[in-house]
């Protein structure tokens, strides 16, 4: 393209240098909107509207004539009126500052009276649509000329034409906005070789693709007057107004009437500033490839020049968000599959993951929140929303099912923990706290320690439950261990492993556990010499019952063998007595002989064993006695019944 471009230049260098009358442009009104617009607002549009064309024909006669003098005579004849507009402060193409043809007007002459033919009935003319702004421009304003040539200078045009054409082929990487301005000048000469009316058309499109909230930057009016005419008169009241009511956008015949202008033709620059507007994506839509094509996307933008640094800098950040974000929804995908699986190590460490992703989205934002105040308007305005927009997917995701529910509720815990002192600064609350940690179940410890997030949650637990430890159960633990073990001790050992039992410190139950099994063992050894000495008194009372009873029993025996002697046999009556009668025995032999056993003395269970079973045979043998006795006290006549 670059040699095309050098060679049409030399043909058009060769054409001469022309002088132009004096038309010149005036400042008739200058208004800028209040509002406050901030760097984000970095895309510039510019508008306009060419009014009172047909009063062209006055400015040319009063060119010749002058305005109340004699008319001046001209060799050359006058042949083109020729717009054109140059944007201050604003480089659309490299360093350069490229001026470019809006109007190119033929000029006749009838009868020694010159005029042009002007078509000022478009409604508006946008020469450039959203061109990326440095946060610096912040101001905009465009320079509007308008030049009279005569037919034997007119190479001026030419001479425009190869200086801009030599300006945009100094760019390596010509845009599609860089070919639709050489387009634009190749019109402008096609249109003058063919004495035809030119007006520019091709709106300059540096950024598309995209929405863009737009409003009303600035307003200036520039009147086409001969060089005599000094300044105009254009009354604002009613024109301001107008504008300050339609920010969005303006009608051309209603500005037409409030400028109220009529005496000279005139050109309307309204410059309009739009607002970045990122991709706005959706939780579901966000993905690591997405990702990936959206840190591209970003990428290219700005070495293009079409967003600003800090834009730039704000959606990298944004993209780094979005990534911990979709690595959230890969272990949540590979979750629920373990889940389906019945993997409990699988899923511990998914939750683990999806727990980690969270915490880190959690951290980032609030990461953004205090380096980003509320004086960078980009973030604020901007990037703020989208931010909260996708942290409000992932606490939506959460809610799937009670453990990643869970999961949220430790990570808000932790940040809470992390954040303020005061959240675990009562037994209470940090027994609260511990439920909504422990309420998760992750991997083990060893596989915690190895990531940050999971060294923070150890650490974390371990100073609670330190604190709490040391608050509610030490002096407890230390009163327990040093008391006797007896009955009357064993109240405080039951409330100790109550309340151990109903915390969730679980440093402090494995610490009460032990002191609970220490006087366990001490109360095992002091109710084994109770039993001990038990079992020896009831041995003493035992063989006393035997002796007592079995003599009852030869007693019983004696009196059955009378009865049935004078009965000459036995009837059912006296058999059943019998049999209770032998049934005494039996038991009695059996409280006999148990009596004479030992136990394994070493052995509590087995010593109240004991001693339970021959309290037992002993009510046993009373009760049996008693049976019979109250059937017949005859049968049991003995001396020392």
């Amino acid at each position: 393209m670059k040699k095309l471009v050098t060679l049409f230049l030399v043909l058009l260098l060769c054409q001469q240098v022309f002088a132009q009358q004096s038309i010149e442009t005036r400042l008739g009104y200058s208004y800028n909107d209040d509002f406050d617009f901030s760097d984000e607002w970095q895309y510039l549009s510019t508008d306009l509207y060419l009014f009172n064309g047909s009063k062209f024909n006055r400015v040319l006669h009063e060119l010749e004539t002058g305005s109340n003098k004699e008319k001046k005579r001209y060799r050359e004849q006058l042949e083109y009126l020729f717009i054109t507009a140059q944007l201050k402060n604003v480089k659309l193409f490299g360093n350069d500052e490229v001026i470019y043809p809006l109007y190119n007007f033929y000029i006749t002459k009838d009868n020694n009276a010159t005029s042009t033919q002007v078509s000022d009935n478009i409604e508006v003319v946008r020469i450039i649509d959203k061109m990326p702004l440095t946060s610096a421009q912040n101001s905009i304003d465009a320079g509007i000329n308008a030049k009279a040539v005569t037919n034997d200078e007119g190479d001026q045009v030419f001479s425009l034409v190869a200086n801009q054409l030599v300006n945009l082929s100094k760019l390596t990487t010509p845009t599609g906005a860089v070919m639709s301005l050489v387009g634009e000048f190749g019109n402008l000469l096609s249109t003058r070789t063919r004495k035809k009316e030119y007006k520019f058309s091709s709106t300059i499109r540096l950024y598309e693709g995209q929405n863009f909230d737009t409003r009303l930057h600035s307003v200036k009016i520039y009147v086409f007057v001969p060089g005599g005419i000094k300044s105009v008169n254009i009354k604002s009241v009613k024109l301001t107004d107008y504008l300050s009511k339609n920010p969005n956008g303006l009608n051309r015949k209603q500005l037409e009437e409030m400028i109220g202008y009529r005496d000279y033709p005139y050109i309307v620059v309204a410059n309009y500033k739009s607002l970045y507007k990122m991709d706005v994506l959706t939780g579901d839509e966000v993905t690591l490839e997405l990702v990936e094509k959206r840190k591209q996307k970003v990428q290219s933008a700005y070495e293009a020049k079409l967003v600003n640094d800090e834009t730039y800098r704000q959606e990298k950040l944004y993209v780094e968000f979005l990534r911990v974000f979709a690595e959230m929804k890969q272990n949540l995908n590979t979750y629920r599959l373990n889940y389906r699986n019945n993997s409990p190590e699988g899923n511990a460490k998914n939750l683990f993951a999806i727990i980690q992703e969270y915490k880190r989205l959690k951290s980032t934002f609030d990461a953004r929140e205090q380096e980003f105040v509320e004086d960078n308007t980009t973030y604020q305005n901007i990037f703020r929303h989208e931010y909260q927009a996708i942290l409000d997917n992932a606490d939506l995701y959460l809610e799937a099912d009670h453990n990643l529910k869970n999961g949220k509720v430790l990570v808000n815990t932790l940040r809470e923990l992390e954040n303020n002192q005061k959240a675990w600064d009562t037994p209470e609350k940090r027994e609260a706290s511990l439920a909504k940690l422990y309420a998760v179940e992750l991997p083990r410890a060893e596989f915690l320690s190895s990531s940050v997030e999971g060294e923070a949650i150890i650490r974390l637990i371990a100073k609670l439950e330190d604190l709490q430890y040391r608050e509610v159960f030490v002096k407890d633990v230390q009163k327990l261990s040093e008391l006797p073990a007896t009955d009357e001790t064993v109240n405080q050992r039951n409330v100790l492993q109550d309340k151990a039992t109903a915390s969730k410190c679980q440093n402090c139950r494995d610490k009460v556990r032990d002191v609970i099994s220490d006087y366990n063992k001490r109360y095992d050894t002091y109710k084994l010499k109770q039993a001990l000495k038990q079992k020896d008194e009831l041995n003493q009372l035992a063989d006393q019952v035997v002796l007592k009873f079995l003599k009852r029993q030869l007693c019983i025996e004696s009196n059955l063998q009378v009865v049935a002697s004078a009965n000459q046999g036995l009837d059912l009556y006296m058999t059943r007595m019998i049999e209770k009668t032998k049934e005494l025995a039996n038991i009695i032999k059996a409280l006999d002989e148990l009596n004479k056993k030992e136990p394994e003395a070493d052995k509590l269970s087995k010593v109240q064993g004991y001693n339970s079973r021959l309290q037992y045979l002993m009510k046993e043998v009373e009760d049996t006695f008693n049976i019979i006795y109250t059937q017949d006290k005859t049968l049991c006549d003995c001396n020392d019944v």
